[in-house]
C-alpha cells in the first residue's frame, strides 16, 4: 500500500537524485520545511510586483491594486519569516539568534589577547575575557605529572592534558560544557580521572597527533577563542636549585622545597604550534598569569621558539602576580622577585605588573596560613627603579578563598589595550 512515509521516501531518493548534479537543489528535500515557505514567499513576490506594477503609466492604477500589493508584501515578509525559523530551529531557538548573533559580532571585534599559563590561575582570566572578546588564545603549559594527568602521561605518552582541559572549559560558551569536562569518575579503573582528560586522549588516538587533537578539541567545543598548548610534545619540567641540585618533575620540585634558580624543559621540545605564533604576532595584549610562578606561567613560554616570538612582539606584555605564595616554590617571594624571575625566563620585562594591595580578610589569611601560604609581600620602589609601570588595587574574589576575581582582573588587563 502506497503510504504517506513511502511517497517520502520516494521523494527523497528522486531530490537526492537530482542534488548529485545540482547541489542547490538539496533544498528540495521533503519534510524540511522549507519548500512551502519559499513558495509562499515567491507568491508573495509576484502578487506584489503585480500590484505595484498597476500603478505605472500608462494605465491608470486600479482600485484594488493597493490591496493586492498590500497582501504581496504581507506573503513575502510572512514566507521569508517562516523561512528563516524554520532553518534556524534546526540548530537553536530563533527566538535566541538576534541576541547570539550580536553577542558574536561584538565579540569577535574585541582585542586580540594571547594569555599564557595553567591550572586554575589561566582558567579565571579565561572566563572574564571570554565576555569582552571572541579573539583569546590561551596557551598552556603541559609539564604537570601529578593525579589524573601524571597516570595518562605515563600511559599513553601525552603532554600533561588537566590544564588544557580547565582553559577548554573556561572559554566554551555554554556552562554545562565546563562542568562535563571536570566530571571526575570515582570508581573503576577510571577512578580520579576526568572526562576532559580522557576526551583528549582519545581525540589524540583518533586525530593520530596531540596538535590535531587539540584543534579537534577546539573545534567541537566551538570556543570564544582557543587553547592551544605550549608544545604538543610530551616534555617534564626540570629545576636547578641556589646550591647547585636539581630535580625533574612538578611534584618532585615542590617535594624540595629548596630556593630555585632557574627552570628547563625535559628534553628541550622541537616543536610549536604555528598558532600560538601567529597569535603572538597579532596580539594587542600579552598576559602572563597567574598561577604558580615556576610550574605554571614559566613552563608556558619555556619552548626556544615562543620566547623568541614573546621577546619580539610589538605588544604589551603584563603580568598578574599572584595573591599568595605557593609553599615549596616562592616561599619569602615579594612581588619583586616574582617579576625578576619573569625577566630573567623571558628575557624581556614585563612592561605592566597588576598587584593586589587591597586587605585580606582574616578568616581567609588563617585557612592559607594552615598551608604555608601568606600574601605576596609588594613594595613599589625596585620597581619604580626599573621604570615598570604598576597597577594596583583589590583584583580579589569575594569568598572563602584567595583567589583574583575573573571581572575585575580583565578590567584592569583590558584598558591597556
Amino acid at each position: 500500500m502506497w503510504t504517506r512515509r513511502s511517497k517520502h521516501q520516494g521523494l527523497y531518493r528522486v531530490a537526492k537524485g537530482l542534488a548529485r548534479r545540482f547541489p542547490p537543489l538539496r533544498w528540495l528535500y521533503p519534510g524540511m520545511r522549507v519548500k512551502r515557505y519559499a513558495a509562499l514567499a515567491g507568491l508573495g513576490a509576484g502578487l506584489l510586483a503585480y500590484g505595484l506594477a498597476r500603478f505605472l503609466p500608462p494605465p491608470p492604477p486600479e482600485p484594488w491594486a493597493w490591496g493586492a500589493a498590500l497582501l504581496g508584501l504581507l506573503l513575502l515578509v510572512g514566507g521569508v519569516r517562516a523561512m528563516n525559523r524554520s532553518m534556524l530551529s534546526a540548530f537553536t531557538e530563533p527566538e535566541e539568534v538576534p541576541e547570539r548573533v550580536y553577542v558574536r559580532r561584538r565579540l569577535e571585534q574585541g582585542p586580540k589577547v594571547v594569555a599564557f599559563g595553567g591550572g586554575t590561575g589561566l582558567s579565571r582570566v579565561l572566563r572574564g575575557l571570554k565576555e569582552h572578546t571572541a579573539n583569546t588564545t590561551a596557551i598552556v603549559a603541559v609539564t604537570d605529572d601529578g593525579g589524573s594527568t601524571g597516570r595518562l602521561r605515563l600511559a599513553y605518552g601525552l603532554p600533561a592534558v588537566g590544564d588544557l582541559v580547565d582553559c577548554l572549559g573556561a572559554l566554551s560558551e555554554r556552562p554545562a560544557l565546563s562542568h562535563l569536562l571536570d566530571h571526575r569518575f570515582d570508581r573503576g579503573e577510571m577512578a580520579g580521572h576526568t572526562f576532559g582528560n580522557l576526551l583528549l586522549v582519545t581525540l589524540n588516538q583518533a586525530a593520530g597527533g596531540f596538535a590535531e587533537a587539540i584543534l579537534e578539541a577546539n573545534a567541537i567545543l566551538n570556543l570564544r577563542g582557543q587553547v592551544l598548548p605550549a608544545t604538543p610534545e610530551a616534555v617534564r619540567l626540570g629545576a636547578r636549585f641556589q646550591d647547585g641540585s636539581e630535580a625533574v618533575g612538578e611534584v618532585a620540585i615542590r617535594a624540595r622545597r629548596g630556593r630555585i634558580r632557574e627552570v628547563f624543559l625535559v628534553p628541550e621540545p622541537e616543536e610549536v604550534m604555528a598558532e600560538a605564533l601567529a597569535a603572538i604576532r597579532r596580539a594587542h595584549l600579552l598576559v602572563l598569569g597567574p598561577g604558580s610562578l615556576y610550574t605554571s606561567i614559566l613552563p608556558s613560554f619555556l619552548p626556544g621558539p615562543l620566547r623568541e616570538a614573546l621577546a619580539q612582539a610589538p605588544a604589551p606584555l603584563a603580568y598578574v602576580v599572584n595573591l599568595m605564595t605557593e609553599p615549596g616554590e616562592t616561599d619569602g617571594y615579594t612581588a619583586y622577585d616574582h617579576y625578576k624571575a619573569i625577566a630573567y625566563h623571558l628575557g624581556r620585562r614585563p612592561e605592566v605588573v597588576l598587584v593586589h594591595t587591597a586587605p585580606i580578610p582574616e578568616g581567609v589569611l588563617r585557612r592559607y596560613a594552615e598551608e604555608e601560604r601568606f600574601p605576596v609581600p609588594f613594595d613599589p620602589r625596585p620597581f619604580a627603579v626599573d621604570g615598570v609601570r604598576v597597577i594596583t588595587g583589590d583584583f580579589r574574589e569575594e569568598g572563602p578563598l584567595a583567589q583574583h576575581d575573573p571581572a575585575k582582573l580583565v578590567r584592569a588587563l583590558l584598558g591597556l589595550v
